[in-house]
């Protein structure tokens, strides 16, 4: 599932990413988009079980991987970007595999997608540019089906629509819409080419920060209409959220606290409504990365805390994690890291 929501990232950041800039400068690589410091060649993960004795613990088989804990390789060209990946089972066998591949000019041009479940699968990304570098189609398919996604911009370079296309049909087509400011203030979902179905509109504020979304989702049995608010500190870090807002009692909430080096510190969510709520209270190091994260229930009935405690090598990259379930050692990820000289 992660390699899934990476591959669907890559193609929507693809789209998307131009509406601030058309300079590739402002486009972080992989290593940063993974949180990783310095230049990393590659990154070899490992999990397992950890077994409570007494005031400790020891070390106890290999498992297979759980949530955003992996066992896994990633390596990395010297402009920080994945050039292959690859995970595995507990027993060692291969789960599944990402090859890419690059230009000179480090633009990515095809994805080889490896799924090793069941009688397994292989699924092919081509990218193709237009001669200002910029991508205008991306072609993916798979044994039986093949899909294309292409991408129209204006005279700014600016993708202003995509067009979903599988055997010769339109499945989906989204427009966007930008102020004189480059900022995206609309976005239109249609299925087919005119069948309307979610509709965004956003506002934005002197510094070009999102503070509205107002959106409509459309179905054959209901219209849903919603907006979220966003809300920011001197600093321009949003330090609160509110999500799915349908009247003055009834929404999500996001609140934020960061440290001085503008790093995240806390964030507190709460979702459902005012007679069942589900609390969720994350607190990150000043290196970016999760320390505590805690769940509750307005009822009581669920209330769980999770702890990691991390080890750092001289990147300030974490080699090591133990996670903790309510003060019991739970499991345990140990990385080596390699990096280019």
């Amino acid at each position: 599932m992660k390699k899934a929501i990476v591959i669907l990232i890559t193609i929507c950041l693809s789209l998307h990413s131009c509406s601030k800039s058309t300079n590739s400068s402002d486009r972080k690589n992989h290593i940063s988009e993974y949180g990783f410091k310095g230049k990393v060649k590659s990154v070899n993960s490992e999990l397992f079980n950890l077994i409570p004795e007494k005031d400790t613990f020891r070390i106890g088989e290999k498992i297979n991987g759980i949530s955003i804990n992996r066992n896994e390789l990633l390596e990395f060209n010297k402009t920080g970007n994945l050039t292959f990946s690859k995970e595995f089972l507990a027993n060692g066998k291969v789960s599944d595999e990402i090859l890419n591949t690059y230009d000179k000019n480090n633009k990515l041009t095809e994805r080889k997608v490896i799924d090793n479940y069941g009688k397994g699968s292989v699924t092919n990304y081509q990218y193709i540019y237009n001669s200002s570098d910029s991508l205008e189609q991306v072609i993916v398919s798979g044994k039986n089906f093949k899909r294309i996604h292409k991408i129209v911009r204006d005279k700014k370079v600016r993708p202003i629509k995509n067009l979903i296309i599988q055997n010769d049909t339109i499945l989906t087509t989204y427009v966007v819409e930008y102020d004189q400011k480059n900022n995206v203030i609309a976005e239109k979902q249609f299925k087919n080419q005119n069948n309307l179905v979610k509709l965004i509109d956003r506002e934005f504020n002197p510094k070009n920060l999102k503070v509205r979304e107002q959106i409509v989702e459309y179905s054959s049995w209901d219209t849903l209409r919603y907006q979220n608010e966003f809300i920011y500190d001197k600093n321009q870090n949003l330090i609160l959220g509110k999500y799915n807002i349908e009247n003055d009692s009834n929404f999500n909430t996001v609140k934020n606290t960061y440290y001085k080096n503008g790093k995240l510190k806390e964030s507190i969510s709460e979702f459902g409504e005012s007679d069942y709520l589900l609390i969720q209270n994350q607190k990150f190091n000043e290196n970016g990365d999760l320390i505590v994260q805690a769940v509750n229930t307005s009822d009581g009935k669920t209330k769980d805390i999770w702890e990691y405690k991390l080890k750092y090598d001289t990147n300030n990259n974490w080699i090591e994690k133990i996670e903790y379930k309510n003060n019991e050692p739970l499991r345990i990820v140990k990385r080596e890291i390699e990096y280019y000289k």
